[in-house]
């Protein structure tokens, strides 16, 4: 059984059936390019899939990122409420799947296993990018010399 999450590495762990289910809770969402997925300061509702196309984020008016297929945006608004420190838009026309945090809610009550190996992940990944922050800080190139 094959699942359009399949090619996405922050589910690498679940088995296929997993993500099979998390597949159908789901809902499919498309962006013309320019179009806004979410600004700054709006309060994070949804974890974002890049099925195809590309996302491209800004901050302070800047842009600091663009994801694309088999990338994740939004992760840790299933496990902490908050507002988005970001805009996100589209860079091309763009195919997602979200994950609404009244999915992920109802998710849990259903399938509790499922949902903690999805919260493990997010955590795990969130986790990857903290070191990888705090060793890029450490190197000697990446201090400022005035």
């Amino acid at each position: 059984m094959t699942s359009v999450l399949d090619g996405f590495p922050l589910l690498s762990d679940m088995t296929s059936e997993e993500r099979s289910a998390l597949e159908a809770c789901l809902e499919a969402r498309e962006l013309d390019m320019g179009s806004v997925l979410f600004r700054s300061g709006e309060e994070t509702d949804a974890l974002y899939f890049v099925v195809d196309g590309a996302i491209s984020i800004r901050a302070d008016g800047q842009n600091v990122s663009e994801l694309g297929a088999g990338e994740v945006l939004g992760a840790l608004s299933l496990v902490c409420v908050g507002r988005r420190e970001c805009d996100a838009s589209g860079a091309t026309p763009v195919k997602l799947l979200s994950l609404t945090r009244e999915s992920y809610v109802r998710l849990r009550e259903d399938l509790p296993a499922l949902t903690l190996r999805l919260q493990e992940a997010i955590l795990r990944s969130f986790s990857m990018l903290v070191r990888g922050v705090i060793g890029d800080s450490r190197s000697p190139s990446s201090s400022s010399v005035s």
